[in-house]
């Protein structure tokens, strides 16, 4: 009877040990099946996160590649401009030179031409006005040859040359016109730290001109303070 009792008491140890070491292998694969599964997930969110990135960085190089483009646009739409005026500035400058003097709406198209090959180099849109406003197309200086060549580029010149060409409001211009008096004055901003200058070649040259070719008839005012420089020329007819 003992007997019996003793190898009942093994076998329900066996079975126990059996149990026990069915159910350390089933949960040790259930946690090996949860570490994969979680592998998988961390894999699966990784590489969603890339597609996305990828996505993403896909879109934006459209949108940077058609920046670029809008921006060739506008330097091509620029350049085609600027060849247009330095052909027309070129053809005034060669051919209208063989007078000495030209019409009012000549030197005015040349300002017009000129400023837009400048347009070029200016990073402030707007930065340049130009005011046509009281001039008397109907004078008779308005197409007579009656101002020297050129003239008014002495002027502008110089503001492009001494002016603060980066400031927004870097240059104003203005052009009278009536059966009397032409008239052009010009403001610039001064470049920061910079000291205006007056004289120079480029003034000596034009005086000498206005002296030989209407001598008595103009006047120049120069004035500067601290911000602008201002020139005007009169020419009494």
């Amino acid at each position: 009877m003992e007997n019996n009792d003793n190898g009942a008491l093994i076998f329900l140890l066996v079975v126990v040990i059996g149990v026990c070491i069915w159910l350390y292998i089933k949960l040790k694969n259930e946690r090996k099946e949860r570490e994969k599964v979680g592998r998988e997930n961390r894999k699966l969110i990784a590489d969603n996160a890339l597609l996305e990135a990828e996505h993403l960085k896909f879109q934006l190089q459209p949108h940077t590649l058609n920046n670029i483009l809008a921006n060739l646009k506008s330097i091509a739409n620029k350049l085609n401009k600027g060849m247009d005026s330095l052909s027309e500035t070129l053809d005034y400058i060669l051919y209208k030179g063989q007078s000495h003097l030209v019409s009012v709406e000549d030197e005015m198209n040349f300002i017009k031409k000129y400023l837009a090959l400048n347009d070029l180099f200016i990073s402030e849109i707007d930065s340049i006005k130009y005011d046509g406003s009281q001039v008397n197309t109907n004078s008779k200086h308005f197409i007579s040859p009656c101002v020297p060549h050129l003239i008014t580029a002495y002027f502008i010149e110089n503001a492009f040359k001494h002016g603060d060409v980066n400031h927004p409001e870097f240059l104003k211009i203005q052009i009278k016109l009536s059966d009397t008096v032409f008239e052009m004055a010009v403001v610039n901003r001064i470049k920061q730290k910079a000291t205006p200058k007056n004289g120079g070649l480029g003034l000596s040259n034009m005086k000498m001109r206005l002296d030989l070719l209407l001598t008595g008839k103009y006047e120049i005012k120069t004035t500067c303070n601290e911000q602008e420089y201002y020139s005007t020329l009169i020419i009494r007819f």
